[in-house]
């Protein structure tokens, strides 16, 4: 692929990245306004979200052979694959955590059934004293997703230090004061709802936090890629011309002889 169409690959990647982050925002609609349909909406823009992944990781890997640095998309990659894993790990921490309290949380849980739909709020309230249990979870997503985002900010710097455009920098920053505002903003909302300071649906507009925080990653980045100009070509060496054949001169016409010539060819005096 062309550097030309590595640039537009990645600018557009990280465009769909921030359409997606609105889905952090959508999401939260039904807690709010449990009538509306703004939870189906939300699925196209994770979609999109992967669609935007997908070309920004093509895109890495063409800017580091256009580059020669490897480094730029490796360190993208072992982000990804970072994640993945952290994932998993997390899923497991959070079953074991569930089974371990499950019959407690069915015994929370089953005054609000009979007979019942009950809401998502009163879900959530009804779970209220067993988020404690889940702060592991937190820890082991927030350790995660430092190791990830130190894989992301060495991409981002490298390719800045390749292509010269320093705004990806700015998004390497951006994407380590996202996963400190996170581990913050989680740290708080834990601590509010085990103390019983507020309900947990008092605690969901929180999680926009980290949606606002991912829009700006993606969005300083959108501009960096499209800020990316191809190098200039490399100044063209002119092919080197043979070396002028050795001649002598004739002492009498001045006509030029092959340099192992006896006689002039024009006037026949000796050479």
């Amino acid at each position: 692929m062309t550097f030309e169409s590595n640039r537009l690959l990645g600018g557009v990647g990280a465009l769909l990245m921030v359409v997606s982050s609105i889905s952090s925002f959508v999401s939260l609609g039904p807690f709010f306004y449990p009538n509306s349909y703004l939870s189906p909406v939300g699925a196209p823009f994770g979609l999109l979200g992967i669609v935007g992944i997908i070309l920004f990781m093509i895109a890495m890997n063409g800017l580091a052979n256009n580059y020669k640095d490897r480094g730029i998309f490796d360190n993208a990659l072992y982000w990804i694959i970072t994640g993945i894993v952290g994932g998993v790990l997390i899923a497991v921490v959070a079953v074991v955590i569930t089974f371990s309290v499950l019959s407690s949380v069915i015994g929370a849980l089953m005054p609000i059934t009979p007979g019942t739909s009950p809401t998502t709020s009163a879900v959530l309230d009804a779970l209220r004293p067993y988020v404690g249990y889940f702060i592991p979870v937190g820890v082991v997503a927030f350790a995660v997703g430092l190791v990830s985002v130190l894989f992301i900010m060495r991409a981002f710097n490298k390719l800045a230090a390749a292509s010269g455009v320093q705004l990806f920098r700015t998004v390497a920053l951006l994407f380590l004061a996202g996963i400190a505002v996170t581990g913050a903003v989680g740290l708080l909302a834990a601590l509010l709802i085990v103390t019983g300071s507020v309900g947990v649906t008092a605690i969901l507009p929180f999680l926009a936090v980290g949606g606002l925080v991912n829009l700006a990653e993606w969005a300083v980045a959108t501009a960096a890629f499209f800020r990316i100009r191809a190098p200039a070509n490399a100044a063209v060496t002119p092919a080197p011309t043979a070396a002028p054949a050795q001649v002598k001169y004739c002492r009498k016409c001045g006509a030029e002889n092959r340099v192992d010539a006896v006689f002039c060819v024009r006037c026949g005096e000796k050479l």
